[in-house]
């Protein structure tokens, strides 16, 4: 196990450093790090302290990491707190150095989405700028999304899989508004024995997102994102995340399934 404290001055490295040296009993296999990144280039800091910068954007140092994962932010670990990562271990990151809201605004609490695949993108746009009475929110040569406030939805197209007769959904989705509500999710799917992937401040669709994805038990792939950058040079390539297999989920006996949404 590695445990590394990130900081940005002389003073919070000394302390860091201090604090680390408090640890009672460290094993041989545990590493613990002080260090400073004042006045480091962008290719000299590492990539999990870029990716909290981003999602947090201020008060991300000091930041503490697990094995690559983060698991504190904003604030020096104490001595108690570096006990229990050695003793306990770290399974995923923290939501709190995760959290963030959304970068787009809607009116509700949270809203629908649907991705789908088409044959000719231009056509579709066409139609569905007649059906909802709209242009498109966001148009390129291979992605198309509009927004629609009533009914509260988001709709995507994607060309790049061609559609069998009668049409073909990518995937299925709720927008909401704060990383807190995609963890609380999938806290959620996790007590009901769902089988869950997650993605983190991941570009994909022409904007950065967090969520959690779930498997409907004929395998629908559903997922709960929240929009944490608006725009990204990344679209939606046959790799990505949203044209994956994923395991279908069933509740597991003795949960309830009456739950909201969201909070």
């Amino acid at each position: 196990m590695k445990i590394e404290v990130f900081v940005s001055s002389d003073d919070d490295q000394l302390t860091a450093q201090q604090t680390l040296d408090a640890v009672p009993d460290v094993p041989d296999t545990v590493t613990l790090v002080a260090t400073n990144l004042y006045g480091s280039t962008l290719d000299g800091v590492p990539a999990v302290v870029l990716q909290v910068m981003r999602i947090k954007r201020s008060g991300t140092m000091p930041l503490t990491v697990v094995d690559g994962k983060p698991v504190l932010s904003g604030e020096l670990p104490t001595v108690d707190q570096l006990t229990g990562y050695i003793t306990d271990g770290v399974e995923a990151a923290a939501g709190l150095v995760d959290r963030a809201d959304s970068a787009v605004e809607f009116a509700t609490a949270s809203r629908m989405h649907i991705s789908m695949f088409v044959n000719n993108l231009e056509e579709s746009v066409k139609f569905y700028q007649v059906f909802f009475g709209q242009p498109p929110t966001k148009h390129l040569a291979d992605y198309a999304k509009f927004e629609v406030a009533e009914p509260p939805l988001v709709i995507s197209f994607n060309p790049d899989r061609k559609p069998a007769s009668g049409g073909a959904v990518n995937h299925l989705g709720v927008q909401v508004k704060s990383t807190d509500i995609v963890m609380a999710m999938k806290e959620r799917f996790a007590a009901a024995g769902f089988l869950t992937d997650e993605e983190v401040a991941t570009p994909c669709c022409y904007a950065v997102q967090t969520k959690v994805w779930v498997g409907d038990p004929d395998g629908n792939r559903w997922e709960v994102y929240v929009v944490t950058e608006a725009d990204a040079d990344e679209g939606c390539g046959p790799d990505c995340a949203c044209y994956a297999e994923i395991a279908p989920s069933r509740v597991s006996v003795g949960v309830s399934s009456k739950m909201p949404v969201s909070a």
